[in-house]
């Protein structure tokens, strides 16, 4: 996956983007529970991240040939695939983000090339060409990637619409939402958002500078965007505390911002990683030579209902679960308090699950579940997670 994010950087401008942050409250009581086997869904794949609703799984990934084109499948909860998708303009097309939408819709972000301009010609005549000869006008292998692009594919596999807006940057996140869509963008100077709803791009709104990294974004339902980070920077007029702080933003539909926290620890390097749509949280804090992941449970004015701390690499992705229960992946660096018959192993990630309180509910692990890159739930067949080797892993809701 680090080696496919070096090549889109080759064509891309790329960056960090701005964040926000919290301050602690006391954990949930943990509770006994038993580490249980993972389900291995695919052996193998060549998936970049995956998605699902109640009916399917869709990944996508990259192909690099002649042009560059990305292919995106379906699978039904057997694993069969249902079908399969090749997007392809004739020009070179990447894709870094993918979200679902309520109906089904799959929307792809990524960028696209600029069309190459035919070039003028000056007509000649006379004994400059006695034979006639064509020359055949080359066109260059690639063009430069200066676009943003957002592709609309319905739940059958047809390409339904595409945006475009010329732009240079990385995407780094998405979100939507019955409102629209919202995508986390940076450059080597600057994060910024922007927004499409109803076909129309918004202006962007710029975050900081490259000294603030924006990692999650969700969107909710009146247009209300929510990012998270990191910063060492004053955001908002949020001066830094720690070394670098985690960072808390919210951007009205309006696309101005309407709220800043910073979470910090003295001398520490926080940062926010992941998040749910009901903006469950997940990030790292380092202090000292000791990291933990922090995983709590925000409202929408970023007041914190419950909050924990695990010992870790750092690294934690967050995903919902069933009757408003939220999973955190990570990779424990010790034992893990309230969870019986787990060893702490380098390399090897645990998916614990939380109930809406915060309680220990269930905790899951596998030799197979090695640098977990995307999860994703479905009401139907639970939680899937997609590993750096092309693994994709279940927690079944059974």
């Amino acid at each position: 996956m680090i080696a496919r994010k070096n090549l889109l950087r080759k064509y891309l401008v790329s960056a960090v983007i701005a964040c926000l942050a919290m301050t602690s409250v006391a954990q949930g009581a943990p509770k006994s529970v038993s580490i249980k086997p993972l389900k291995v869904f695919s052996q193998s794949s060549s998936a970049e991240a995956i998605v699902a609703n109640s009916k399917a799984i869709f990944t996508y990934e990259n192909i690099m040939g002649g042009n560059a084109d990305i292919k995106v499948r379906a699978f039904d909860f057997a694993g069969t695939e249902i079908w399969s998708k090749t997007v392809d303009s004739g020009l070179d097309e990447l894709a870094t983000a993918m979200a679902i939408d309520s109906q089904g819709t799959l929307w792809l972000v990524g960028n696209i090339a600029i069309a190459p301009q035919p070039e003028s010609v000056t007509v000649v005549t006379g004994a400059l060409n006695p034979d006639g000869i064509e020359v055949e006008n080359i066109p260059p292998l690639r063009a430069d990637m200066k676009n943003i692009s957002v592709w609309q594919i319905s739940a059958t596999g047809e390409v339904i619409g595409q945006s475009s807006i010329a732009t240079v940057a990385l995407i780094d996140a998405i979100s939507v939402s019955t409102s629209g869509l919202s995508i986390l963008a940076s450059r080597d100077s600057e994060p910024f958002l922007i927004t499409l709803a109803e076909g129309k791009f918004s202006k962007e709104l710029k975050i900081g500078s490259a000294k603030t990294k924006i990692s999650a974004i969700t969107r909710s339902g009146d247009g209300t965007t929510y990012l998270f980070g990191s910063s060492s920077e004053t955001l908002g007029g949020k001066k830094l505390v720690g070394r670098v702080d985690g960072a808390l933003i919210k951007v009205a539909k309006t696309g101005s911002i309407t709220g800043v926290v910073r979470s910090s620890a003295p001398k520490g390097i926080r940062d926010w990683q992941s998040t749910t749509s009901s903006l469950f949280v997940t990030g790292s804090v380092r202090s000292g030579t000791t990291v933990e992941s922090a995983l709590t449970k925000f409202n929408s004015s970023f007041i914190p209902s419950w909050t924990t701390r695990i010992p870790s690499t750092g690294r934690t992705l967050a995903s919902s679960g069933a009757k408003g229960s939220f999973y955190a992946i990570l990779e424990p660096t010790s034992a893990i308090k309230g969870v019986t018959g787990f060893k702490a192993i380098k390399g090897q990630s645990v998916v614990l699950q939380f109930d809406s309180k915060g309680l220990l509910i269930s905790a899951f692990t596998s030799s197979e579940l090695t640098s977990a890159i995307s999860s994703t739930y479905s009401s139907t067949a639970g939680l899937f997670l997609l590993t750096g080797d092309g693994k994709i892993l279940q927690v079944s809701n059974s």
